[in-house]
Parts: structure tokens; sequence; C-alpha cells
């Protein structure tokens, strides 16, 4: 038995883990204890550290050359600050289990100034320009299904073939049909809602 031991499984790596990247505002309100929890050289060494390779306390010790209790006092606030957390656990030569710490986001980023607006800009063009494509396809279609289904006027004996409808022939039967009542309709809940996307992230 003692030869299956120490046990290290591999602990998986961020990208595996599908995290996503920590923004962090100067004032946001959990702005305080992120701040707080890597005031400290040695916390933000412990952090950096974690991402390169994710490794228990003693191991973090060993790398960062201080001691396991101040190793186990950054962790622990690290981890109150749910910047770090057990990943997988290895167990010790001596069968004791060890946890093994990894970052809990991607990246973490402090910021200040216009950057949480122009991102609330972006979400809210982005909503627009979307809601803006879905409807012109939308009404695209519904006015192909309705030129398909009116019914034709059959002439006797026509003298010549009808020529072909021009773009602006197309386009003013596009806009008096069904079509352009539901682009109409599409782009102003469009708009409503990427304003209300907007709004709702400026009161966050």
């Amino acid at each position: 038995m003692s030869s299956l031991l120490p046990l290290k499984p591999a602990a998986a790596s961020v990208r595996d883990r599908a995290l996503t990247p920590l923004l962090v505002g100067l004032d946001d309100d959990d702005a305080d204890e992120v701040l707080s929890a890597l005031s400290s050289a040695t916390a933000r060494r412990l952090l950096a550290a974690v991402y390169d390779d994710p490794r228990p306390a003693s191991e973090l010790a060993d790398a960062l050359d201080t001691t396991l209790q101040t190793v186990g006092y950054h962790v622990e606030r690290l981890v109150d600050a749910e910047l770090i957390e057990p990943v997988t656990t290895w167990v010790s030569a001596q069968g004791r289990e060890m946890a093994v710490y990894g970052p809990t986001r991607s990246a973490v980023v402090l910021f200040a100034g216009a950057e949480r607006t122009e991102s609330k800009l972006s979400s809210g063009l982005r909503t627009l320009v979307t809601g803006v494509g879905v409807t012109l396809v939308g009404s695209v279609a519904v006015q192909a299904l309705w030129t398909a289904r009116r019914p034709q006027v059959q002439y006797a004996a026509p003298a010549r073939a009808a020529p072909e409808p021009g773009v602006a022939e197309f386009v003013a039967s596009f806009l008096a049909g069904p079509g352009g009542l539901v682009l109409l309709v599409g782009v102003v809940l469009a708009v409503l809602v990427s304003l209300g996307t907007v709004w709702t992230q400026r009161r966050v």
C-alpha cells in the first residue's frame, strides 16, 4: 500500500475548468475584500503561484520560501475573498490528505475609470445589432410567406411576360406588406431592450 503513496492527481487547468475572469472596479462593494486579501506581497505571490501550478500549502511555502503558518494565513484570506479554492486532494507519504489550491477565476482584473461604461455600451450595442438582425431575417421570411400565399391574378391572354420588379418596387412592396410592419415593431423592441440593458447595468 505504501508504494501507492504519495498520491498526486493532476489538477484541472484553468481552461479545462472553464473559469471566467473576475472584473473588480475600485468602487465595487467587494473591492475592499479583494484588495485587503491582496495587500501583502506574499499573498500576491501566492496567488500567482497557484495560477502557474495548483499545489498544497506545504509546497506553496517551499516555493515562496516562507513558513507554512504564513501561507496558511494568506490561503485562508484568499479563499474568503473567493480568489482561490481547493481543486483536488493529494495524499502524502504518511497518508495525510492535503488540499490542493487553485484559482477560482481565469484572471483577476482591477480597474477604475470608464472601462465599465464602455462595457455597458458595448453590451447594449450588441443587443441592438442582434435584435435588428434577427428582426430583419424574420420580416423577410414573413414577407416571403405572405407573397407566396397571395392569390395570383390570372390573365386570359397576356400580351407579354411581366417585367421583373426592380429594387424600388421590391422595397415598396416590402414596406407596404406585413414584412415592413414586423421590421418596424422588431426594431422598436430591439432599441427598447438595448436601452433597458444599458440602464440596468448602470444601476448595478
